[in-house]
């Protein structure tokens, strides 16, 4: 589900830079409502009732990784390694994606809604770890992968639907509760796991609750505590 929330600006100094995502992605200005995205001299930010302001940090995520390793699960599942095209066709907060991108991998964000390709976009802007390959586009992943030709197919495509909330929203980090109240759940995904099958040179990687059957009966996956990967070939 479309949700195109308005975008507003902090002070006059980010004025013009609020102006030219309203522009670029065909938001409306406005300074009032919630949720929105308001641009601020730190970067943007979604402001939502019951959240404190929200945005995408890269490098608050790769400070984090320093202590992952090989054995974590998203890891094991997609195995990637450096130069490794992978493409993240449900882009969200990009945290997966910027882990991915932190073992050497080429990752490809896609990402459907303009509030989060503006979040992304922010974020990416204000990267400054060298040697990370992180890059963006704004569309949706079905038509995206329909036109793709086979010179441009990646190693490995990623899939992190948005699925029905958890019993427990406890469990759930506040950047996909709100997400989750945004959106709901992606209705498209099974369509989403199956022209990926088409597009992938090598696999398809699915995370997915613990506690649901797989959309499609996986060849194989690696179980979590709470989620899993179910890997298609």
């Amino acid at each position: 589900m479309k949700h195109n929330v308005p975008i507003g600006y902090e002070t006059q100094a980010v004025a013009e830079q609020a102006l030219a995502i309203a522009k670029l992605y065909q938001l409306h200005l406005d300074q009032a409502c919630l949720p929105r995205l308001q641009m601020t001299e730190k970067g943007l930010v979604l402001l939502m009732k019951g959240f404190s302001p929200l945005m995408v940090d890269f490098e608050a995520e790769l400070k984090s990784h320093h202590k992952i390793d090989k054995h974590h699960s998203l890891i094991r599942a997609c195995k990637p390694k450096p130069g490794m095209n992978i493409f993240d066709v449900t882009a969200g907060w990009g945290r997966d994606a910027a882990l991915l991108a932190y073992c050497g991998a080429h990752v490809t964000l896609i990402e459907r809604q303009a509030m989060m390709a503006a979040l992304l976009a922010d974020g990416l802007q204000r990267l400054h770890t060298p040697h990370l390959h992180l890059s963006l586009v704004y569309q949706d992943a079905l038509i995206y992968l329909e036109a793709l030709s086979s010179e441009e197919y990646p190693d490995i495509i990623y899939i992190d639907p948005m699925h029905p909330e958890r019993q427990k929203s406890a469990l759930v980090k506040k950047d996909m509760q709100a997400l989750q109240q945004l959106f709901g759940p992606d209705d498209d995904a099974e369509a989403l796991i199956r022209i990926a099958l088409k597009r992938t040179k090598k696999k398809v990687v699915v995370k997915w609750p613990q506690r649901l059957p797989p959309l499609i009966t996986p060849k194989d996956s690696m179980s979590g505590k709470n989620i899993r990967f179910d890997i298609y070939f």
